[in-house]
C-alpha cells in the first residue's frame, strides 16, 4: 500500500491497483475524500458486512435489504476513536439459532478481531541526513 501527497491535506491511496482518496473535513481546506479514521470505521463495517453476508448467503437467507451501520465515538489522551458501534441490519427475522450464530460470525471478521488483539504497530521515518 502506498500513501502519496496530492496537495493541502489530500492523500492518493493505492493498492492492488486500486484508488482512493483521503482528505480532511472543509473547516481544514478539504472535504474530496473520507478521513482517515472514517476509513478504519468503513474497513470494520465492510469486513463484518462481508462475513454476515457469506452467513446469509450459505443458509439461503435474502440478502436483498441487507446492510451495516458503523458510528464511533472519540476519546483522548490519546486521541482516538474511543468506541465503534455497529448494527447489521438483516431484512428478514430470524430463529434464535441464526441469530446467534450470525453475531459470532460478525464477531470473527478480521478487522474486529484486529481491534480487540490491537497489531504492534512500527512508524519508521526515511529522510535524508
Amino acid at each position: 500500500m502506498k500513501i502519496t501527497h496530492i496537495s493541502g491535506f489530500k492523500f492518493d491511496v493505492e493498492s492492488r491497483g486500486h484508488h482512493i482518496i483521503t482528505d480532511q473535513p472543509r473547516p481544514v481546506g478539504g472535504d474530496e475524500g473520507m478521513m482517515p479514521t472514517e476509513f478504519l470505521g468503513a474497513s470494520l463495517g465492510g469486513c463484518v458486512a462481508v462475513y454476515a453476508i457469506e452467513y446469509l448467503m450459505r443458509h439461503d437467507l435474502p440478502t436483498e435489504g441487507f446492510s451495516v451501520d458503523v458510528v464511533w465515538q472519540g476519546a483522548q489522551r490519546p486521541n482516538r476513536i474511543g468506541a465503534f458501534q455497529v448494527t447489521v441490519n438483516v431484512p428478514v427475522a430470524l430463529s434464535e439459532k441464526h441469530r446467534a450464530t450470525l453475531e459470532r460470525t460478525c464477531k470473527a471478521c478480521t478487522v474486529h478481531h484486529t481491534l480487540e488483539h490491537p497489531p504492534e504497530t512500527t512508524i519508521l521515518l526515511n529522510a535524508p541526513q
